[in-house]
């Protein structure tokens, strides 16, 4: 178990915010600070994320850290700590990168390259806080991989890091244990990097997080160089973040604890409440945004293929902040002609100033006069058309995206009683799921034991790929529903 000393200071009170199949060799390794072990090795993906990496903060000018960039960053590192200590360059499969990370390149290669660049861009400070007086605390700042490439079979990513950063990262001696599959429940860099942080402190007898002035936790958790520009809109992003991490850990909820000085937000840190009966999560299809966002984008009149293209590029709580922004200038009257619309432009140029997720050179912060948004959106949809290469994978991706909707439908609108024999029908295939099993049992209905069940019915009902007659049927009603 990872040791720390306690630490002293004051009680506040609490507020609510808003890895071919190869075994490679063993590491001939130094004894080690360890958390303990809460899955099975057998099952869990374990990535032994050292301090210094889960405090990262972006300090580029030109590039944010974006959600999927943290979870591509931790998938690679994982693979890398699996191989041996010579090897100076590693060769991870496409498809694994897409296991473990939840989104899929089947339509291009465009998209994985714009990440993997973006990654040799990010400049990132990485640090760990002492957990006792006496012990300094570790620094440095580096690009996230040195460099990366797509080999010739057009399946394969190669890439290293930077060569003291690389003996950080695969052989810490501090490090929380982490299993990547954790990385499929959440929707938004916020909540991952937050769960990140927090879980290392649930084997402390103090349950306790480092204190930190809020605009540092605002840095830390939106993968922006720069803190929000005010608590409130801070305090939005931290409680989504706050609520998913709750509802999807088993072994512990947060609570976030401010204090204030002169009247203003000051210091921030989070304390860690043991559940009665601990368990983990589960590895269902990931869905690239949560259903209550994309509920509330669907109320802007955007199809599930624009939310989709957007949760591609965008963090899902830059989303949010250009929903609030488009909802406000909705109210003023004849402002807004067309919402879907609106919300294209403010999410291209960020009208609300949120921190953001995609650089352009071309970024404007000023909402144009109301007929230049349509023009801004007909140019993002003419950029999305041109760079999509294989338009059959994408209208397979949203075929099953669609069925899964709908089965996730039907069980929504079952009653109590109807879900339980649900439940118990499937409740065999559901067992294989371990750690789903436990949070049924627990919690009950939550969104990782609904997602499972809907990946397990999906494959049970569509054992086959569509025909093309299905998938012209399919597309002919998705686009009767969008005229309609």
């Amino acid at each position: 178990m990872e040791t720390s000393s306690k630490r002293s200071g004051t009680k506040r009170k609490s507020i609510t915010p808003g890895d071919v199949d190869q075994d490679p060799p063993k590491r001939k390794r130094a004894p080690k600070i360890l958390v303990v072990r809460e899955i099975e090795p057998s099952k869990a993906v374990e990535l032994k994320k050292a301090v210094e990496a889960l405090a990262m903060r972006n300090v580029s000018t030109t590039s944010d850290f974006t959600f999927l960039q943290r979870k591509l960053y931790n998938t690679l590192t994982q693979f890398a700590q699996q191989r041996p200590d010579t090897e100076m360059v590693h060769d991870i499969p496409i498809k694994l990168v897409e296991e473990h990370v939840g989104h899929t390149t089947s339509n291009s290669r465009d998209h994985l390259k714009k990440v993997l660049r973006g990654m040799t861009q990010v400049q990132v400070e990485f640090d760990y806080k002492g957990e006792s007086p006496g012990r300094k605390s570790g620094w440095g700042v580096a690009n996230l991989i040195a460099e990366a490439y797509i080999l010739e079979d057009n399946q394969t990513i190669r890439y290293s890091f930077p060569p003291e950063l690389k003996r950080r990262l695969l052989d810490p001696t501090i490090f929380n244990l982490i299993d990547l599959r954790m990385q499929y429940h959440f929707t938004s860099y916020s909540a991952l990097s937050l769960h990140e942080l927090v879980s290392r402190y649930f084997g402390f007898s103090q349950k306790e997080t480092f204190r930190e002035h809020w605009t540092a936790w605002s840095v830390l958790l939106s993968g922006s160089a720069t803190p929000h520009a005010e608590f409130r809109d801070f305090n939005k992003m931290l409680g989504r973040a706050v609520d998913q991490v709750n509802s999807i850990e088993g072994r512990f909820k947060i609570e976030v604890v401010v204090t204030k000085n002169n009247r203003k937000y000051d210091k921030l840190w989070f304390k860690l409440e043991t559940l009665m009966q601990p368990e983990l999560g589960l590895s269902p299809a990931p869905e690239i945004v949560g259903a209550d966002v994309s509920k509330r984008l669907k109320a802007l009149s955007l199809s599930s293929k624009d939310i989709e293209e957007m949760a591609m590029s965008h963090d899902e709580e830059y989303l949010l902040a250009q929903a609030d922004y488009t909802e406000s200038q909705m109210k003023k009257k004849d402002s807004v002609a067309s919402p879907a619309a609106y919300f294209k432009a403010a999410v291209a140029n960020n009208y609300a100033k949120a921190p953001s997720k995609q650089k352009s050179p071309t970024t404007s912060n000023t909402p144009p006069d109301a007929p230049r948004p349509a023009k801004a959106a007909k140019k993002l949809a003419a950029s999305s058309q041109a760079s999509s290469t294989n338009q059959m994978d994408v209208l397979l991706e949203q075929w099953g995206a669609a069925q899964r909707t709908t089965i996730r439908d039907e069980i929504n609108a079952l009653s109590p009683e109807e879900r339980q024999e649900l439940f118990a029908s499937y409740e065999p295939k559901l067992k294989n799921d371990d750690m789903a099993f436990k949070q049924y049992k627990s919690k009950g209905w939550t969104p990782m034991v609904l997602n499972c069940l809907v990946a397990i019915i999906f494959e049970e009902r569509f054992q086959e790929a569509p025909t093309s007659d299905q998938l012209l049927q399919f597309l002919l009603s998705a686009n009767a529903g969008v005229k309609a």
